[in-house]
Order: structure tokens, then C-alpha cells, then sequence
């Protein structure tokens, strides 16, 4: 946390100098409105030691006061972009006009363009649900595997404003797909084991019949993940901690997560593919898309992940995400010789009630025998 204060906040504090400056000279009508979103938009620094607490103090500070600075990173961070390119074109075509006049129009564009995308990216990420249909050839594949259904869930984050009504269609939508089995690929929590009853009562919308799954991810890492798995032990989540389960002629071979701080909670693969009888079909199941590395090495037919959320912003048509510029596997399927990768994009979101182009998934892999 002291080498992020000290990377973070200088840099950040430049961010908000150059956005204070913008707003207050280009808009100056507005000066009580822009202090005080700049006053809300950095509260949480105050607070920041106090994350991983675990108080009800610290869960209300988070939930209340984290959406709005993590928003106003992300603006200031756009707006000192914006503004520079503005003053770039001013010193090139029009520095006799005052600066203030002729960044007004391109501000006020911008703005506009912020706050119009703000409210659609926040009702993408409360209220759609993308079911996205995805068929997966496998060498080899067994006759008795042909259209093996797979339900994948990602990044639930599952905090102190997740409406259990949410969390009930989640599951319930998950259920309707009828799958042979459904897998949560990591941050099932938002840090804090506290939440695990929130989530473990959505779950059980999810048909009895229809095995469920899990494994760690970063978030888990960053609270308690000794508590975790210890309240998700014998509960209807069967959490894969480095082990492998059978599931219906598949071997879920589950990782835990590269973010653990402890040796014997790191990934390890060789573990978790240990015990598979002979004549399944092995699949990887991680949080995090870094896996797919070593499951190609190993000849591991499908790695199926989470982690990216896609940035929480992107178009999927064409297949670009935020997410994309600075990670190699960044969203959907991924083939690399006999080995594939599906990563899902997340059926939460972090944070921020924010998902522009991205809305939540969930994702019905099928298997089906690669043609020679």
C-alpha cells in the first residue's frame, strides 16, 4: 500500500492539478459544482488504509466513497489527455484567441460525450444480461462428450450494494441454459469473506441438479482467502483450491490465483491435473488469463478464465476492449495449436457500476469433436 501511495499520488494529484485548471478557467460559471466533485471524487485517499479493515466502518466508506473516486481517476486521467491535445491545437492554429475561448465548444463537447456515456455504461452494468453462446472444438473428444454444456461466470464482486435480486437472476438465467455443469472463475467476493452469505443465498437459484464451481481470484487474495475457503467449504460452491474435480467425463483441474501472497496458496497446475481418470478431458480453470501459458505447454485442450472484464468498456463486434491494450488475451475464444482459451469478460464489475459496450456475460461453451 506505501509504494502505491507513493507512486499514485503525485501522479494523480498532477491529473487533478490539470483538470481543476481546465475546468476553472474554461468553465468558470461552474466553480462551486467543479470543487465540490473534486472534494467527493477524492475523499477515499483519506480512507484508503482502512480498505481492508473488514469493519462494517470500512465496508460503508468503501462502497460509499470508492464508485466516485474511482470514477474520478478515470476522468481526470481522460480530461488531462483531452485538454493537453486541445492546447496542442491552440498553440498550432489560434493562439490570438484566449485559450478559455477556444477550448469552450471542444470542452463542452467532451463533457457532454462523458456524461452521456456515464449513464449508458451504468444501466449496461445493472441491468442487462448477455448469454453468449460459444461452440468449442476438441481434438479427440469423446462421443459421450458431444455437446457438453459448460456455464461460465466471471467477476461477480459481490459487495455491500450487490442487490440480491441480481444475484438471484444471475444464477437463475444460468440455470435456464440447462448446463452440465456451472464454474465461477475467481473474485466471487469483493475482498471481504463477509459477503460470502450474499453470495452463496444467490446460489442457490441455480438448479440442485446442476454441479457448481469455483475458484479464487485476485480479489479473494487481497481479503482473507483462508476465511473463503473455509465458508465455502461443504456449501453449494465447491471451490477448487489446486485440485481437480470430475465433472460428468471433464476434469476441472482448478487453479488458485497468481495474487496469493502465500507459497501454498500459489498456482499450481501439476496438482490440480492430478488424479484425472484415465480418458477425460482436462480443463483449466483460473482466474486469471496468465494460465494459458502453461496449459499450452502442458497440451491442455481448454483454459477457461476471467479476470480482463474487458476493461468494462469496448465493442465486441469487432472485438476490442480497454482491456485489450494492455493485455494479449483480453476477451472471448483464443486458439493457440490443440490448446483454446475462452476468457469471459465478467458477469459483475468492479467498483464502479460502469460497463460501456461490455455488458455482464455469461458464457455456454459447447463441446463439440474438432472435424480432421
Amino acid at each position: 500500500m506505501r509504494t502505491f501511495l507513493l507512486i499514485a499520488l503525485p501522479l494523480f494529484a498532477l491529473f487533478n492539478a490539470v483538470t481543476l485548471w481546465h475546468l476553472w478557467r474554461v468553465h468558470s460559471r461552474r466553480r462551486p459544482f467543479v470543487v465540490a466533485l473534486a472534494v467527493i471524487g477524492n475523499l477515499m485517499w483519506l480512507f484508503l488504509p482502512l480498505l481492508n479493515a473488514r469493519t462494517d466502518f470500512s465496508r460503508v466508506v468503501r462502497a460509499i466513497l470508492g464508485p466516485p473516486w474511482f470514477a474520478w481517476l478515470a476522468f481526470v486521467l481522460m480530461d488531462s489527455i483531452f485538454i493537453a491535445l486541445v492546447a496542442l491545437a491552440w498553440l498550432a492554429f489560434s493562439r490570438r484567441r484566449p485559450f478559455p475561448h477556444f477550448a469552450r465548444w471542444p470542452s463542452r463537447v467532451f463533457l457532454g460525450l462523458i456524461l452521456a456515456g456515464s449513464i449508458v455504461g451504468c444501466y449496461q452494468a445493472l441491468v442487462p444480461l448477455r448469454v453468449e453462446m460459444v461452440p468449442v472444438a476438441i481434438r479427440n473428444l469423446p462421443p459421450s462428450l458431444e455437446n457438453y454444456r459448460i456455464a461460465l461466470l466471471a467477476d461477480l464482486h459481490v459487495g455491500l450494494f450487490t442487490r440480491p435480486s441480481r444475484l438471484r437472476k444471475i444464477f437463475g438465467t444460468t440455470s435456464s441454459l440447462r448446463p452440465n455443469v456451472a464454474i465461477v472463475a475467481g473474485d466471487l467476493i469483493d475482498d471481504d469473506p463477509y459477503f460470502v452469505p450474499k453470495l452463496l443465498d444467490g446460489a442457490r437459484n441455480l438448479d440442485s441438479s446442476i454441479p457448481l464451481f469455483a475458484v479464487l481470484g485476485n480479489h479473494e487474495m487481497y481479503g482473507a482467502p483462508d476465511e473463503v475457503i473455509a465458508r465455502l467449504n461443504r456449501s453449494r460452491i465447491r471451490l477448487l483450491v489446486n485440485e481437480g474435480a470430475p465433472a460428468g467425463g471433464v476434469w476441472l483441474a482448478g487453479l488458485s490465483d497468481y495474487a496469493a501472497r502465500e507459497p501454498r496458496l500459489r498456482p499450481d497446475m501439476q496438482h490440480a491435473l492430478s488424479g484425472a481418470p484415465s480418458g477425460s478431458i482436462p480443463i483449466v480453470v483460473s482466474h486469471q488469463p496468465k494460465s494459458f501459458d502453461e496449459a499450452r505447454r502442458r497440451g491442455i485442450p481448454l483454459t477457461l478464465v476471467g479476470h480482463t472484464h474487458g476493461g468494462q468498456c469496448g465493442f465486441r463486434p469487432l472485438h476490442v476492449s480497454l482491456a485489450g491494450l494492455f493485455l494479449p488475451y483480453h476477451m472471448g475464444l483464443y486458439e493457440r495449436g490443440p490448446s483454446k482459451l475462452y476468457v469471459n469478460t465478467g458477469t459483475g464489475f468492479w467498483l464502479l457500476p460502469f460497463r460501456l459496450g461490455m455488458t455482464p456475460e455469461i458464457t455456454l461453451l459447447e463441446l463439440r469433436r474438432a472435424q480432421p
